[in-house]
């Protein structure tokens, strides 16, 4: 078992109208809803089909969520939460170049083959794919204001401050990690539809290879 696996995943709780890990239709609501999303795409996703493939009732569905961008909310965020566990738990030993480094193999998705569940790998998918429309909407103020998004910006400010203690002397930490963490989905979504735009390829994770030197190169020239 994953040591993730032990831990109660953060995930914020005014997101869910009920907590749905602590029911077993709410797991099945949540296994479902990552499998239907992977499989069909956000637009053509609705909770009439969740409900038909996990055996429940509309109804049933809108009661842990409001609306299918609040579920997609709290996926995005419970995949973050995962991730910001691994990095709390994996980055405590070593030198701060060590640290970074482990932190960069995690978010960069370079260890796909560790994940702990089957269904990780297709909510994987799902933050390279969907991501972006739990930001890119109107109510994103609101939204943020709500504390939606802190786990994504935890993580943000977490590698920052490695940032910090690696190069004193780095002048955007936030900026840096930003980006490596926006630019490194948007590579995979091209790799995987849009190949002419990117050197990312099947045979090796150039991905996690070039924004790794990237990200060093940046520093160490500080």
């Amino acid at each position: 078992m994953d040591l993730v696996d032990r831990f109660q995943i953060p995930v914020l709780e005014a997101i869910a109208l009920r907590n749905p890990q602590a029911t077993q239709l709410g797991q099945r609501i949540i296994e479902g809803s990552i499998f239907l999303i992977d499989e069909l795409g956000f637009e053509q996703f609705t909770f009439k089909k969740l409900a038909q493939s996990v055996g429940t009732t509309e109804a049933s569905v809108y009661r842990y969520f409001a609306s299918k961008q609040k579920l997609l909310l709290y996926l995005i965020n419970w995949y973050w939460g995962r991730l910001e566990c691994r990095l709390l738990l994996q980055t405590q030993g070593g030198s701060v170049r060590e640290r970074l480094e482990k932190a960069l193999e995690l978010v960069l998705l370079s260890k796909a083959t560790s994940l702990s569940f089957s269904s990780e790998k297709r909510l994987q998918h799902i933050v390279i794919h969907e991501a972006p429309k739990v930001f890119l909407t109107k109510a994103v103020d609101t939204d943020h204001q709500t504390g939606y998004h802190s786990i994504y910006t935890e993580i943000v400010r977490y590698i920052s401050d490695l940032v910090r203690a690696y190069q004193p002397a780095c002048k955007y930490p936030e900026m840096l990690v930003s980006t490596l963490l926006e630019g490194s989905l948007q590579q995979r979504f091209f790799s995987q539809h849009l190949p002419e735009v990117t050197n990312a390829s099947e045979q090796e994770d150039a991905v996690a290879v070039f924004y790794s030197q990237l990200f060093f190169s940046y520093l160490d020239h500080e």
